[in-house]
């Protein structure tokens, strides 16, 4: 199962709009794309993506998701859930063609995997 590093930063809000404006003052975020539904920019050279809070990802304590950079999202998925992880999110492909998912371990923690070729990180 050959990760290749990180991919994203997924941060969760109700408030997507207001919370960038929060990134960019106190956290120094550059836009980078901006859709009717996530806002994607860097901080540091990393990868963010503000998404609206949902029932699954509500904001606060823990409402950050880290993509990591796969080369095969299937063969990951299959390979973590044989070591106890269960489907969270997707696989879907993403408003920017980017195929994710999201995986539970065992101990309640949200993993996310990005699949290579979609630019991130690169």
């Amino acid at each position: 199962m050959p990760i290749k590093g990180v991919g994203e930063v997924t941060l969760f809000a109700p408030d997507p709009e207001g919370y960038w404006t929060w990134l960019t003052t106190a956290m120094g975020a550059v836009l980078t794309r901006r859709s009717a539904h996530l806002i994607q920019g860097v901080i540091a050279s990393v990868p963010v993506t503000v998404h609206p809070a949902d029932a699954k990802s509500p904001a606060g304590p823990g409402a950050q998701v880290v993509y990591w950079l796969v080369e095969n999202l299937e063969e990951v998925l299959a390979h973590l859930q044989a070591h106890g992880a269960h489907p969270y999110r997707g696989p879907i492909v993403g408003e920017d063609g980017v195929r994710v998912a999201q995986v539970q371990d065992p101990w309640g923690n949200v993993w996310g995997f990005l699949e290579e070729g979609d630019g991130h990180g690169k």
